[in-house]
């Protein structure tokens, strides 16, 4: 436990960038782009499993769309806490007979912002019980730590009618050089 809370403390550097397909007038759809990369979180998941769980990943994307155009973030889709309670950290729906598992933060039902996701073997309870789960869903709760730090600070904030995040949506260690 202390290996994980010495992880979740580092420091990360990333850009939330909205995923405007997806976003709509029922909800904004985020993912994050870790520094250096030239892909979201989102887009880096889709890319390993599209070909593997072909069907899943398609039902994900529906759902996805569903949330910005037609539905909101409505908890139905979302297994909570999957970090520490109070730091929106959950997990899409894992319905019994699907194998994907996509870490998310979700506020309300106006806004998620989208992390990695694995396979989750069904012979397994909870994240801490494989090596890759574990892996993205640490990577998700410390990203969340940051955007949270973020909005308590007032970088981050909502816009006026609540609906979109704002502000400086770039966390990277050195802003001067970025």
């Amino acid at each position: 436990m202390v290996v994980i809370n010495a992880i979740l403390n580092l420091k990360v550097n990333y850009e939330i960038v909205e995923l405007e397909s997806f976003s709509g007038n029922q909800a904004k759809v985020y993912s994050i782009v870790p520094e250096g990369a030239t892909e979201t979180l989102f887009e880096k998941f889709l890319s390993e499993f599209e070909n593997i769980f072909r069907e899943e990943v398609k039902d994900i994307l529906k759902t996805i769309y569903q949330v910005g155009h037609t539905t909101g973030a409505k908890s139905s889709y979302f297994k909570p806490y999957e970090g520490k309670y109070g730091d929106f950290v959950c997990a899409m729906f894992d319905l019994p007979d699907k194998n994907l598992r996509l870490y998310c933060m979700r506020f309300g039902t106006v806004a998620i912002i989208l992390g990695g996701g694995a396979h989750k073997p069904k012979e397994i309870k909870s994240w801490q019980q494989d090596t890759k789960l574990s892996k993205v869903a640490i990577e998700m709760i410390r990203y969340a730590n940051e955007i949270l730090k973020q909005i308590d600070n007032g970088e981050i904030y909502w816009s006026a009618d609540k609906t979109e995040l704002e502000g400086n949506l770039k966390n990277y260690e050195n802003e001067e050089d970025n």
